[in-house]
């Protein structure tokens, strides 16, 4: 994330997240908030062991 601060929160907050898949497909899932910075907000979604850690930009992101 360069030099941006990094944050993370003691409680991890439920969130909407729009996710672009690498064949094009948009898709809003529900998500875990893990960190964030003030650009984008870092998400897990999916169960295990099929859980997936990415960085998506804050307007992509509801309820963060």
């Amino acid at each position: 994330m360069g030099q941006l601060t990094v944050s993370t929160p003691a409680v991890r907050q439920p969130v909407n997240a729009w996710i672009l898949w690498e064949d094009g497909v948009e898709e809003l899932l529900q998500s875990q908030s893990i960190a964030r910075t003030k650009l984008a907000v870092g998400i897990r979604f999916g169960v295990p062991p099929h859980q997936h850690e990415v960085w998506a930009w804050a307007g992509a992101v509801e309820g963060a």
